[in-house]
């Protein structure tokens, strides 16, 4: 990175041109050259779309984006992304979240608000050389409304099935903007044991204020933060063929505190711009979950996390630059550190069938029993997790005629460290098996794991491209385009299996009996970083008229993985679920995309294919190798049309749409016995806009599917969650 740097500098000092940034649409503060000039297809969506689409968080936007599958399950906490074959239900993503240029570090608070979104932008393929980290198959940008861009009040208000309601009101100047939302639901889906739903309530605020300080300083502050609370999880057993009512006994659900305060800094020198973006984030949330979702009273999980993380980006850019060379240089940074608390009871059922029936078998051997004086038997584990990280990259543009060439380069070095603290505490009694037990019979047993474990690693992330502009005449526009690159997503800790580490260490200390051949120990809790191979080709075409556009794109790529980390769950009666890592796998696909404006029609439609496979995978227990990749959609599928009707001026136009968001065969495991073939929803809206005020309605699942979109296993059972049913709002918006 030093030569490089160098070069950056001399450059310089060369006969230049004005800079051509601005010149078109970029997806963040980041990318140099428009989108429509990357060396990749992308996917965009206004503001007003957002708005006719019904769009609420990241999770609507599975389909619009080809082979992106964003299923809406569990809780917000369960923001699980499958993209091009890849993801994981749990840590770190596969898709990178920037919002207003600032970095989401957690998954946990991915599932945020669209609250006075502009615009968002999907970058799909690998990101990492600008983005770093967990952008492995692509980037999502979300830009809001910034001072300036809007000047008055805005409000909305809807309420729909469910008992959902939602109002939010904005106001905005030239120097400052502010947004407050809040909403809530009585849920989708009812417990059949108490009659509980997954009912949600959630406030959050967006505060923004552009200033410059001088003419060569300009000075912008960013501030949002989410409060929610919500009940879960709606898990229906499957057995035999056979899908069950959600039913269990113990009360589950998440709460979620999470805030941003960002501070952005460019400085305009005579011959470069140096760019600051400084973020401190924090995250404070709660799951609780009945861990076996059942009317049995078997475990229950409280896991907490006060989470704090310190992000600061430089980026170095020439304020002019050779006609045929533009580049840019930055440094990028983060530390984040993590409280979680994890602790796992075990209730009568549990104890009798998990804990005390292996333990007796072995006993009964050698004519003795146990039991357990306490019903409610806890394991406490607390963890302190540590993960930092700093990085160098650069990329550089060359045009040559008709050709732009891309090259870029990002070295990341990442440290992770986890001290771990598991406790279990109880009375037990071992007798012989022909009497019965006494009071005096139960003495103390104390079963302590602790320690501390770390690992740190470099990465280097490539990438090439190149774009063929073909000129086809006025109004006509052909791209070509080649690229290859490495993504990586950051290995971790295996927290989630410290209550399988206390039950064996329990069972081995107080009854010398091994529940398994290889008992994981916390060395065995890591699992490696995800890399991968991208290779890409395709083309972008438009048409333009002064009636009509035409947009169409198309996609071929190939990945080639290693390490790929998959959740597993070890066999048997398990109380946990761990992160593997796979040997290799591979996904082939392509994605297309059509965009047609005539008038007052518009259709928009986006498909993707995707043949994501395992090359070697053996877990210990089955050999999975030539197995489809579970989670992730072979295909999806999205079509929407629109119509826009011209009236009088005081219904200035009235806007019909309906569209139908398709994904599938899913399987869902790695052995490929369980999936699900395409299936697809069909929603509709229309909007009559008065104005300064806009009257809505939406409906979706019109048809009412019951799709599955999410399948687990726990404790030997089988779950399955289905979709949301047919839902709808209607709702109001003003803008003075």
């Amino acid at each position: 990175m030093t030569a490089l740097s160098l070069i950056a500098a001399w450059a310089m000092f060369l006969p230049a041109q004005d800079t051509l940034a601005g010149a078109g649409i970029t997806a963040s503060a980041k990318q140099i050259i428009p989108i429509e000039k990357l060396a990749s297809t992308s996917a965009s969506v206004t503001m007003e779309e957002i708005s006719e689409r019904g769009l609420t968080a990241p999770k609507s936007l599975g389909g619009i984006v080809p082979n992106l599958n964003t299923p809406d399950y569990g809780s917000s906490m369960t923001s699980s992304i499958y993209m091009r074959g890849f993801g994981s239900r749990i840590d770190n993503p596969v898709v990178g979240l920037y919002i207003d240029d600032v970095p989401v570090m957690d998954k946990n608070a991915y599932d945020t608000d669209f609250l006075d979104i502009r615009r968002v932008d999907f970058l799909s393929g690998p990101q990492g050389t600008l983005y770093g980290r967990n952008s492995l198959t692509g980037l999502l940008s979300l830009t809001t409304l910034a001072p300036g861009d809007y000047n008055g009040l805005m409000a909305m208000a809807r309420i729909g099935s469910a008992g959902r309601v939602r109002a939010n009101v904005s106001a905005y100047n030239d120097t400052f903007g502010g947004a407050l939302a809040f909403s809530r639901s009585d849920g989708f889906h009812v417990n059949e044991f108490d009659g509980s739903r997954d009912r949600g309530n959630s406030l959050s605020g967006r505060f923004r204020i552009k200033k410059d300080i001088s003419p060569t300083l300009k000075f912008e502050n960013l501030f949002w933060a989410g409060a929610l609370e919500e009940g879960g999880y709606p898990y229906r057993q499957y057995i035999d063929g056979e899908l069950f009512l959600v039913n269990y006994n113990r009360e589950s659900g998440y709460r979620r505190l999470n805030f941003t305060e960002a501070v952005k800094l460019d400085w305009y020198a005579p011959k470069f711009t140096l760019g600051s973006i400084t973020s401190f984030q924090g995250l404070f949330d709660r799951m609780d979950m009945d861990q076996d979702f059942t009317t049995a009273d078997m475990f229950t999980l409280r896991q907490s996390q006060k989470q704090l993380t310190l992000t600061q980006e430089l980026i170095l850019r020439p304020r002019r630059h050779p006609s045929w060379w533009n580049h840019q240089s930055g440094v990028f940074g983060f530390y984040k550190r993590n409280k979680m608390s994890a602790p796992v009871v075990f209730r009568p059922d549990g104890i009798n069938s998990l804990i005390l029936s292996n333990a007796n078998k072995g006993l009964g051997m050698l004519g003795y029993k146990t039991a357990f004086l306490e019903d409610n038997f806890p394991i406490t584990s607390d963890f302190r997790l540590i993960t930092y990280n700093i990085a160098a990259y650069h990329e550089s543009w060359f045009t040559l005629g008709k050709w732009t060439l891309g090259a870029g380069l990002r070295l990341d070095y990442e440290g992770n460290h986890m001290d771990y603290d598991s406790e279990a505490f109880l009375h037990l009694a071992i007798i012989p098996a022909d009497r019965d037990f006494r009071t005096s019979d139960f003495k103390e047993a104390l079963t302590t794991y602790e320690g501390g474990i770390g690992e740190s690693g470099f990465q280097i992330l490539p990438k090439l491209s190149a774009v063929r502009d073909f000129s086809l005449g006025e109004g006509l526009d052909l791209k070509f385009f080649i690229s290859g690159a490495k993504g990586y997503k950051a290995g971790g800790f295996n927290t989630q299996i410290f209550s399988d580490i206390l039950q064996s260490r329990l069972m081995e200390e107080q009854y010398n009996v091994f529940l398994t051949d290889n008992p994981v120990t916390a060395e065995n809790t890591r699992y490696r970083p995800e890399t991968s191979l991208d290779a890409e080709t395709g083309f972008k075409f438009s048409r333009q008229t002064e009636s009509s556009l035409l947009n169409l794109s198309f996609t071929a790529f190939y990945i080639s993985c290693r390490n790929q980390q998959i959740t597993v769950f070890p066999p048997g009666k398990s109380t946990g679920r761990m992160m593997k890592n796979a040997g290799r796998s591979h996904s082939a696909g392509v994605e297309a995309s059509a965009a047609f404006s005539w008038k007052g029609l518009e259709i928009d439609a986006a498909y993707g294919f995707t043949d994501a496979r395992f090359d070697r995978f053996n877990d210990g227990n089955n050999d999975y190798s030539g197995k489809h990749v579970p989670y992730a959609p072979a295909n999806t599928v999205y079509a929407r049309a629109s119509y826009t009707v011209e009236t009088d001026a005081t219904l200035r136009k009235i806007v019909l749409g309906a569209d139908w968001n398709g994904r599938g065969r899913i399987w869902w495991n790695e052995d490929n016995t369980l999936s699900d073939p395409l299936r697809g929803d069909l929603g509709a809206d229309v909007s009559f806009h008065f104005g300064k005020y806009i009257l809505f309605a939406r409906a979706d699942n019109i048809t009412g599917e019951q799709s599955p979109v999410f399948y687990f296993k726990s404790v030997g059972n089988s779950f399955f969650q289905l979709e949301k049913p047919f839902r709808w709002d209607i709702g109001l918006r003003l803008a003075l």
